[in-house]
């Protein structure tokens, strides 16, 4: 059995550590402090390898030569040591956001950002979303599942126009969601199963002729446990279509004719669910 558990060793690696390096620091931490020669025979690494990762971890600030004759390292404690590997990332990724700003496009010819389209897989769908609220400036439209109301509850204080509707079967979701954004200029509808198979089995016989098609296009889809509509701005939409299985993916844009879609379909769905409800 390897004396190193292996999602240690992944953690670790998703830190920015190699393997190696990762390896060499846990056994540190296991081992209080070690002789190169102890490390070597306790994790079976060759030995330039082993010096190698040391370097780099000493680099790093993740360890400490404590003796020269023996050559003895010690590890930094792993609240530390964690600390420093996240301040590393951070530090990188403020690098990076400047020169990508900095970055010169002049010799690209770029898409007009009215067409321009982005698709963000399920790792980075809700870094997108968080994103995107962080920075709204005057307002948002949401058609989504209720997993993802949990991104909602930093809107609670802001002076936004909100409007939002939910797919939810739980029955204080309403409730909860208008507490939460309890602002005059948050409207808030959380629908459930029954009464979308309500509205699909009268959805011929509506008399807004205009809301028709959105509503078509809305609700005879395929799975609600995955559906989000996302507008801010009326700037900038993100889509996840309602489709079944583990591929999410989400499409994001700037799109004149979509954001004036998205909003057609959030008014055929608000006044149909509130003519519903008033009947």
């Amino acid at each position: 059995m390897d004396k190193i558990p292996q999602d240690l060793i992944q953690s670790l690696r998703a830190l920015g550590l190699l393997e190696s390096e990762a390896r060499v620091y846990v056994a540190l931490v296991m081992m209080n402090n070690a002789e190169v020669k102890e490390l070597i025979d306790f994790l079976g690494l060759s030995k330039p390898g082993t010096y190698e990762s040391l370097r780099s971890l000493e680099d790093k600030g993740l360890i400490v030569l404590v003796n020269s004759k023996p050559i003895t390292y010690q590890a930094v404690p792993p609240k530390i040591g964690l600390e420093i590997l996240i301040d590393t990332y951070v530090k990188a990724k403020e690098d990076a956001k400047d020169r990508f700003a900095a970055l010169d496009t002049s010799q690209v010819k770029a898409q007009s950002s009215d067409s321009l389209w982005f698709v963000f897989n399920k790792k980075s769908i809700e870094h997108k979303i968080r994103d995107m609220l962080q920075n709204a400036k005057k307002s948002v439209f949401l058609i989504a599942s209720d997993q993802y109301v949990k991104h909602l509850t930093p809107l609670a204080n802001t002076n936004l126009d909100l409007d939002i509707i939910v797919f939810s079967d739980d029955p204080s979701a309403e409730r909860l969601l208008k507490k939460v954004l309890k602002s005059d200029r948050a409207h808030v509808q959380v629908v459930n199963t029954i009464e979308v198979v309500r509205m699909l089995s009268k959805l011929n016989s509506l008399n807004q002729k205009e809301f028709m098609q959105p509503l078509e296009e809305t609700f005879l889809m395929f799975n609600f446990n995955n559906i989000l509509l996302l507008l801010v701005d009326d700037a900038e939409i993100l889509s996840v279509p309602p489709l079944s299985g583990d591929g999410t993916i989400a499409f994001n844009l700037r799109n004149t004719h979509a954001i004036a879609n998205m909003k057609l379909q959030y008014k055929a769905m608000a006044t149909y669910i509130a003519n519903e409800r008033a009947n």
